[in-house]
């Protein structure tokens, strides 16, 4: 099982989405917020992936002290645990979104979402934790990213 991080930015009305391209490991050609894999050698802690990995990602920088974790989910393929990834809220962070070579970023319309553009099970979660709901949630897809099956919501516990 991987550990990853992923950010939800917003700003106004607005969240940040970039499309994922460069040789994303889940997730190419789709929308998502910035964030990425926990590496040992880098981060001490998931704040310090989700900051550093949003960096990389956007090039804008996250305050630690001013993301809210709001999520763990752990993502299921083929009924294996695959990924679990830690999500964190914010809406404070210094620059402004950058393009690089693994996403480009834009604001999108926190009412109205394209789901239709990002990872098959994001319309069952990604609003919630936009508005700052706090859960966990199994997610089960038939292979890495693929074929959704369901997911399943638990009370958070940090």
């Amino acid at each position: 099982m991987k550990i990853a991080t992923l950010a939800i930015i917003t700003r106004d009305t607005k969240v940040l989405l970039g499309l994922k391209q460069g040789g994303s490991e889940i997730g190419e050609g789709t929308l998502n917020g910035p964030g990425g894999k926990f590496d040992p050698e880098k981060d001490k802690t998931y704040l310090d992936c989700v900051v550093r990995e949003t960096e990389e990602e956007v090039e804008i920088v996250l305050n630690p002290t001013k993301l809210e974790k709001c999520a763990v989910i752990a993502f299921y393929a083929g009924g294996v645990l695959d990924f679990e990834v830690h999500v964190y809220r914010t809406s404070t962070f210094s620059g402004e979104p950058r393009a690089t070579k693994s996403m480009v970023p834009a604001w999108y319309d926190i009412d109205n979402l394209p789901i239709d553009r990002m990872l098959e099970s994001d319309f069952a979660w990604f609003s919630r934790a936009i508005k700052g709901e706090k859960f966990r949630a199994d997610v089960h897809y038939r292979e890495r990213a693929k074929g959704f099956i369901k997911i399943i919501f638990h009370p958070f516990t940090p």
